[in-house]
């Protein structure tokens, strides 16, 4: 019986669908009902939304931030407007304020890219410097790379382009499909030597952005006259995302989740408004908005798997809609890439699983095999109440496979001594009287760290030993 059914129904001409009406696209368009009537439901509610916001963008308000001090912000210090590289052309070191976290391995080069006006033009040259990237970051921190990984190190010339583009590009031109309307391009060039700093420095100026010909102009869809400044608070938190998310769009598959945000008074048919709140709202919204970034920061310590071994192997860069990795990982440090690319490992412990406190311990890290890469490995120490490089009189902020002097045992071992005061002999990475935390990176990672062959030991401690 049912196939004659099915048979007449398909002679029909007109096929119905059983798909659901897509959401309304104002915010007039969700009925009264987008809130509920009663006080306490209402706060509730409200509550409980801020909390999923605050979770949800998080990534994108922090990258905002440098967006705006870099990109936007004339009276900053590092200015450059939009399409233009800002060179760092030193290593990282305690004072290094682009963002949390620095390596100290390679030159550091920022630019935001705007896509509104049209595509954009990068232009890499061939190198023969150990390691380089131009790791490129939608403005959620989702991350890709142009680099010797991916495109090799003859370089080339690629067109970034924004969602919807049909065009041609030049000969010899490739398209990078962007996410998002504004993006992070985090250039690193590998430096060590005097020499590779050097190098590194021609190759952070011959890395070229062409952006789009003069008079290209596009609509204004965001708005806002200007671009909003960061500001403290729920409110000045929510401006900024309704900003981004009518500037640069959502994920697809995001749509449901973003379209609850309109009750806190953000992605409605004007800008955000925080004075169309009532004081009962804004105090709700403030609300969800402060237990989320407690929340987020209480889970600054997990920043990836336990190894069994005090590190934690960091899933950082693969979010798909895992918001809270999303957000702590840029909470605590932005510029995240993919393992493939650099994988890394944490730890604030020792094996023991006891905090590091350089005042009242030494510790040893002893590498029985050194991590396998195909560029190079580097164990970096930090400052956990700063999350900054420590400062110290040795100017030493890591010790790699290219510190000067690195002292090699006979069986192939390395031990770093991990201490406060220096060392009579050994590998001596200086900390803090206080407590810290130290990172090991792999810049192009073999297989076998990968696939959890290779994992790090636990560091030691010879405690009471100051």
């Amino acid at each position: 019986m049912l196939l004659p059914l099915l048979a007449s129904s398909a002679g029909h001409a007109q096929t119905r669908s059983f798909a659901a009406p897509e959401a309304p696209a104002t915010r007039s368009g969700y009925g009264e009902d987008l809130l509920p009537r009663n006080e306490k439901d209402r706060a509730a509610l409200l509550r409980t939304t801020a909390f999923e916001a605050t979770v949800y963008g998080m990534s994108a308000y922090l990258q905002y931030e440098q967006l705006y001090r870099q990109a936007i912000d004339r009276g900053s210090d590092n200015y450059t407007g939009f399409n233009r590289f800002a060179h760092d052309r030193n290593l990282a070191g305690p004072d290094y304020a682009t963002f949390k976290v620095p390596n100290t391995d390679t030159l550091y080069s920022t630019a935001w890219i705007d896509l509104s006006k049209g595509p954009v033009e990068i232009d890499i040259p061939a190198t023969q410097l150990k390691y380089f990237t131009l790791n490129i970051f939608d403005i959620f921190g989702n991350p890709s790379n142009l680099s010797n990984r991916t495109i090799g190190f003859e370089g080339g010339r690629f067109l970034l382009v924004p969602r919807g583009w049909n065009g041609t590009p030049p000969k010899g031109v490739r398209i990078y499909h962007a996410a998002t309307t504004q993006l992070w391009i985090l250039m690193r060039a590998f430096a060590q030597s005097d020499a590779e700093v050097r190098t590194a420095r021609a190759f952070q100026d011959a890395v070229k952005i062409i952006p789009p010909k003069e008079g290209e102009e596009t609509a204004n869809v965001s708005g806002y006259a200007s671009p909003p400044p960061p500001a403290s608070g729920a409110l000045g938190y929510l401006r900024v995302l309704d900003y981004v998310l009518r500037t640069n769009g959502w994920q697809p598959g995001e749509a449901a989740l973003v379209s609850q945000f309109r009750s806190l008074g953000i992605m409605g048919d004007k800008a955000f408004d925080p004075d169309a709140l009532t004081p009962a709202a804004q105090a709700a919204i403030e609300s969800g908005y402060t237990e989320a970034l407690g929340m987020l920061t209480r889970a600054k310590a997990q920043l990836g798997e336990p190894t069994g071994t005090g590190w934690m192997k960091v899933n950082k860069a693969v979010y798909g809609f895992n918001y809270v990795r999303r957000s702590v990982i840029n909470i605590a440090g932005l510029g995240a890439n993919v393992r493939e690319e650099n994988a890394s490992y944490t730890t604030f412990v020792d094996g023991k699983g006891a905090t590091f406190d350089g005042a009242s311990n030494r510790y040893t890290l002893r590498l029985q095999t050194p991590p396998p890469v195909n560029s190079f490995w580097s164990v970096t120490l930090y400052d956990s109440k700063t999350f900054a490089l420590y400062p110290n009189p040795l100017g030493r902020y890591l010790v790699s496979d290219r510190t000067k002097g690195l002292k090699i045992r006979k069986d192939g071992s390395i031990d770093i001594r991990i201490q406060h005061d220096a060392p009579a002999t050994g590998n001596w990475l200086p900390a803090p009287a206080g407590p810290f935390f130290v990172v090991i990176r792999a810049y192009g990672p073999k297989p076998a760290m990968l696939n959890g062959q290779w994992l790090p030991p636990p560091i030691s401690a010879d405690r009471g030993a100051q």
